[in-house]
């Protein structure tokens, strides 16, 4: 038999863990949510300027092997206030629209001066692709321009490429401080 003290005791838990289960879902809300901000602040002094420089045309036929000529695309100038080494990264943005129309797509790529000599720090070109649509060159002399340089590509169609789309590569060049 519960007293009359003891009743009290257990009413009194009884809205302690009723008032527990009503608000601990809220406690349980704010402690799990928040709001992030994030802030950008404009740089007045860039570390490098990338122009676009040409186009690179090519036939497309279905059901085709092909060639893609070579030819500067982006030329790259060093900020005046920069002194560092700079890393540069080319990407195709489209993959997913190209491997509708391609099977195989390929270019090779190489960070030159304007005499087309090499000036990436392995000294090597790379194969920009639709299994590797991302590369990346660093170059500690910066004395003049450099160019993303399109030594030639290759490429072979799927037999309907004029019934589908017909999307265009598209080649994007970011320049980043080199770690």
């Amino acid at each position: 038999m519960i007293g009359k003290k003891d009743k009290g005791t257990v009413v009194l838990l009884g809205i302690l863990l009723l008032t527990l289960a009503i608000t601990g879902g809220l406690f349980a809300y704010t402690y799990t949510t928040d709001t992030a901000t994030i802030s950008a602040t404009a740089r007045t002094g860039d570390y490098a300027e990338v122009a676009d420089n040409a186009s690179i045309e090519y036939d497309l036929y279905g059901r085709q092997r092909g060639t893609i000529p070579g030819g500067y695309l982006f030329d790259i100038t060093r900020g005046s206030s920069y002194t560092g080494d700079l890393e540069v990264n080319v990407y195709v943005s489209n993959v997913d629209e190209l491997q509708r129309d391609y099977g195989f797509w390929m270019l090779r790529v190489a960070l030159t001066d304007t005499d087309n000599n090499s000036v990436d720090q392995e000294g090597i070109s790379q194969v920009l692709s639709l299994d590797n649509p991302y590369v990346t060159f660093i170059c500690d002399d910066w004395t003049e321009a450099r160019y993303v340089n399109v030594l030639g590509g290759t490429f072979r169609a799927f037999p309907d490429v004029h019934g589908l789309t017909g999307y265009n590569p598209l080649l994007f060049c970011q320049v980043n401080q080199a770690p």
